[in-house]
Parts: C-alpha cells; sequence; structure tokens
C-alpha cells in the first residue's frame, strides 16, 4: 500500500512540473505575438508626412528644403538619398522637425559630386514604443536645380514625366526609370550596372588602361576625358589612338543651281554608280563652313552627264569650292 500511494504522488508531481513547463511555453508564445503585434501596430499607427518644397546645388553642397506636414509620430532622422542617375549616396540626419514646421538642410556629399546630382530623396526614421528606430519608405523625390538656382517647381529640366511610375523590380540601387533611385541603395561602393548589388570599384584613369584620346568609362560608371584629336582626326573606336578621317569622295564643285541658292551641286568627280544619300559633305576653304547633311543624291540624267547631290535648305556653296564627302558627321567635323 505504501508502494501505491508513493506512484501516485510522483505521478501528480510529475504532471505538474510538466503543467507548469507547458504554461511557460505558451505565455512565451503569447508574449512574443503581444510584442510583435505591439511594435506593428505602432508602426503602422505612424503617419509621418515629409514633403521636399526645394532642392537645389550652390558652392558644393545640396540645399533641400523640407515641410513636415500633420501626421502622427516621433520623428529621429531624415534619410536623405541623393543620385546622379548610377551611383546614390545615403546621408541621415538627426532632427526633430515638428509637424507643420519646415526646415532647410546644407548638406554636403563625401561620395558624388553635387553639381552631377540629380535627384534627392527623403525617408523618415521614427522612434517605435521599444525605443528602437526604424525607416519608412521614401516620403518624396525631389529634382535638384544646379548652379544654385532654385527649382521651386520640382520639375525636371529634361522634361521627364512627373506621373511616372518608378520600375525597380529587383534592383536595390541605380535609376528607378523616373530620374530617382531604386532603395535602399549604396551607402558605400557603387551600385553595379545591372543595380541588383553595391560593389566596391576603383575608378581607373586614362593612363592606366592605356587610353589615348576620347570620353571612355572609368570603369566605375564614370567618365574619362583622355584628350581630342588633332584637327583632321578621330579617335578610334576603342580609345587607344587617333586615325585620320577618310572621304569617301572628293572633289572639286563645277555647278551650282538653282541659281546661286546652293540647294544642288553637280560634279564629274561624284561616283556615276554610288548613292550619297544620308552621307555629310564639308567645303574646305569655302564660305560654308557647315557639314551638311545630303537629302539627295541623283546619278546623271538625260541631258546631264554629271551625278549631283542637295540639300533641303540654302547654302553658300559656289562653283570652284573643293568638297569632301563623309559617311558620318563625326568623320565631317574632324
Amino acid at each position: 500500500m505504501e508502494k501505491r500511494g508513493l506512484s501516485t504522488i510522483v505521478v501528480t508531481l510529475i504532471l505538474i512540473v510538466l503543467s507548469l513547463i507547458a504554461v511557460g511555453a505558451i505565455w512565451m508564445i503569447v508574449n512574443n505575438i503581444i510584442k510583435s503585434n505591439s511594435n506593428n501596430t505602432g508602426i503602422s499607427g505612424l503617419t509621418i508626412n515629409l514633403k521636399i518644397t526645394n532642392a537645389y546645388e550652390q558652392d558644393g553642397k545640396i540645399y533641400t528644403s523640407v515641410v513636415r506636414n500633420p501626421g502622427e509620430g516621433e520623428l529621429s532622422k531624415i534619410k536623405f538619398i541623393f543620385s546622379d542617375g548610377i551611383n546614390s549616396e545615403i546621408i541621415s540626419n538627426d532632427t526633430s522637425l515638428a509637424q507643420l514646421d519646415t526646415n532647410i538642410f546644407a548638406i554636403s556629399l563625401s561620395k558624388l559630386t553635387a553639381a552631377e546630382v540629380k535627384t534627392v530623396s527623403i525617408a523618415p526614421v521614427f522612434k517605435l514604443s521599444d525605443g528602437t528606430e526604424s525607416t519608412g519608405a521614401i516620403a518624396d523625390t525631389y529634382n535638384i536645380a544646379a548652379g544654385g538656382e532654385e527649382n521651386p517647381s520640382g520639375e525636371n529640366p529634361e522634361g521627364e514625366n512627373p506621373n511616372c511610375t518608378p520600375n525597380c523590380g529587383l534592383k536595390i540601387c541605380g535609376d528607378d526609370g523616373c530620374g530617382g533611385i531604386c532603395s535602399p541603395g549604396c551607402s558605400s561602393g557603387t551600385c553595379s550596372q545591372d543595380g541588383l548589388s553595391c560593389v566596391n570599384c576603383i575608378p581607373k584613369t586614362c593612363q592606366e588602361q592605356g587610353y589615348a584620346c576620347g570620353t571612355p568609362s572609368n570603369g566605375c560608371g564614370g567618365i574619362l576625358e583622355c584628350g581630342n584629336c588633332p584637327s583632321g582626326q578621330l579617335c578610334s573606336e576603342d580609345y587607344l589612338s587617333c586615325a585620320s578621317a577618310n572621304a569617301v569622295n572628293t572633289g572639286l564643285v563645277e555647278d551650282v543651281w538653282p541659281g546661286t541658292s546652293g540647294l544642288y551641286f553637280g560634279s564629274s568627280s561624284l561616283s556615276t554608280t554610288e548613292d550619297y544619300q544620308g552621307d555629310y559633305v564639308k567645303f574646305p576653304g569655302s564660305l560654308e563652313t557647315r557639314c551638311l547633311l545630303i537629302i539627295v543624291s541623283r546619278l546623271p540624267i538625260e541631258g546631264y552627264y554629271k551625278s549631283h547631290v542637295g540639300f533641303n535648305f540654302e547654302t553658300m556653296i559656289k562653283a570652284g569650292d573643293n568638297y569632301q564627302i563623309f559617311n558620318t558627321v563625326q568623320e565631317c567635323n574632324a
């Protein structure tokens, strides 16, 4: 009987212990849910409303005027996201901007060149009930005016559609298709060309890459200035050398008509089989100093044995001028 009574007590104690463990586990789950719901409620209940009223570059700084419209929440910082269309830089600025207040933030950039910045976006950083901080979504994006010129309308100076819908997909940086940048951007390094990652990139010089002319890439999304070629020469497609611009036809202007308008000219040096429409012609040493697009190219016709070319506007060419025809306007202007 004593053994049976002892077994009953042991079983009872085990059941009590198991019950306490179960109650503790349930409380931990419920407590986490309560905390999670509390934080979510705190975030969703925040309605911080920021708007950029003006932004412009002056003396190497970006001046951004921000107004806080009515809305609940404790604002602790504003994140400014600057973009030059390729790379971005994020600057956090402590602020306690109150509702209906406006402040102008003068911000110096360390990674981007202020004069090349195209857009600035802002996102609020607010404090939660547990004391932690959380960054909200981008509240506004503004197109920056250069050279200290205020741009109160915020419209893109290049005429981009202000109603454009950003298209980032999986991109985390780079252009969003509307003049802004995809979030969160790159706080360090540069944005990859596909916008899917931020990479540490060291720009290369013209000398390091062996470039002799033109405007090639620096390997990090920037553009180099590697110099111009001498007159009459063009930079090669690989930027490694300058080469003479080769004319496809040269000769002497023999006839000009109608009258002295210079709408057409003929020459026995023009090919009787080649079509020059879409090519460019210049007249070295003449009064006509432009490279002209050839609109009309005609082979010899009955009663006139020469080929002739023409334009859709009057020119300064006259009989006796030298001419040179090139395939491209770049070659013509060299």
